[in-house]
């Protein structure tokens, strides 16, 4: 089924966006929210490049040349104005200027860019998984199962409780691991969420993927009804995957990779992926335009 985005990418272009905000949220991440006039329709999956330098030429000396990749976090409308937000982590001198930028500063976006995630309409419950900088198009998925009255339950995870860039309840988070509404971007859309953080800081000690395969291991009947989309960190993405293919669970995973475009004419983030019609039974397909969001079972995954 065709989404709007879809409809859209011949509107993609660069757009001169207004920082409305720019806040920390947690250890080395920030929330940034851009006014930006006559944006095109975009879908949770979809990504932006930023100029991380001023538009008009300014900004640090000797700054990146080459615009950086950011998922879109959320997107609302008014009137013509559209706010996009964006999580990131401050990993150099890019992000660094980045969380710099304060309310009024302008900076320079291209997108809406790539293939978002598609809803399997056949499959009434989603299982949201995400860590890390990977979390903000699954909190914005959330967003669009709760509107099209769908189900889900979330799993979420970061290395420790001030890396985690979500508003959490401790109070609320489920000493076993089950699912709760503790997570205030999931629970505003009536959403549980299994919490992990990998030095068990915070909610359940060990990885995403270990409290999924709990979860669908004790919640047997799931598995018949339940598509997973999942982006973070490519060993997290490869379990969920794995874990997932091994119940008849379909998967959609959100790729990252090293981009200098972002439209398909560099080559340099490449994907394996299947092709039975290929003599060797794989070709290279990008990450930027044919994906970042992908079918689990097309891809070819790397050895752990």
């Amino acid at each position: 089924m065709a989404t709007p985005a879809a409809d859209e990418q011949a509107r993609k272009g660069v757009f001169e966006a207004r920082v409305l905000s720019s806040c920390p949220i947690c250890r080395e991440h920030f929330r940034l929210r851009l006014g930006v006039d006559d944006f095109p329709q975009a879908e949770p999956g979809q990504f932006v490049q930023i100029l991380c330098s001023a538009p008009d030429g300014g900004g640090c000396s000797g700054g990146p040349l080459l615009r950086r990749p950011f998922s879109i976090g959320g997107m609302r409308r008014n009137g013509r104005q559209i706010e996009l937000e964006i999580v990131y982590r401050v990993v150099g001198a890019g992000t660094r200027w980045l969380s710099n930028l304060s309310e009024g500063n302008r900076v320079s976006v291209l997108g809406p860019q790539g293939r978002p995630f598609m809803l399997d309409s056949d499959r009434p419950l989603a299982l949201l998984v995400g860590g890390g900088v990977g979390l903000p198009p699954i909190v914005w998925l959330a967003e669009s199962v709760a509107r099209t009255g769908g189900q889900a339950v979330a799993f979420c995870g970061a290395r420790s409780a001030d890396l985690l860039p979500l508003a959490v309840h401790p109070s609320v988070v489920a000493a076993d691991g089950e699912p709760s509404l503790s997570i205030e971007e999931f629970a505003r859309h009536g959403i549980a969420a299994c919490l992990t953080t990998d030095d068990g800081t915070l909610g359940l000690g060990g990885r995403i993927p270990e409290a999924l395969e709990r979860y669908l291991d004790s919640h047997r009947g799931a598995a018949s009804r339940a598509a997973a989309y999942t982006c973070g960190p490519e060993p997290m993405i490869r379990a969920v995957a794995r874990a997932c293919e091994s119940r008849g669970i379909p998967c959609q995973v959100c790729l990252e990779r090293l981009m200098a475009c972002g439209m398909g004419t560099c080559q340099s983030c490449v994907i394996r992926t299947h092709d039975a019609d290929d003599p060797e039974g794989w070709v290279y397909r990008l990450c930027c335009t044919d994906g970042p969001v992908f079918d689990s079972r097309q891809v070819v995954w790397a050895s752990a």
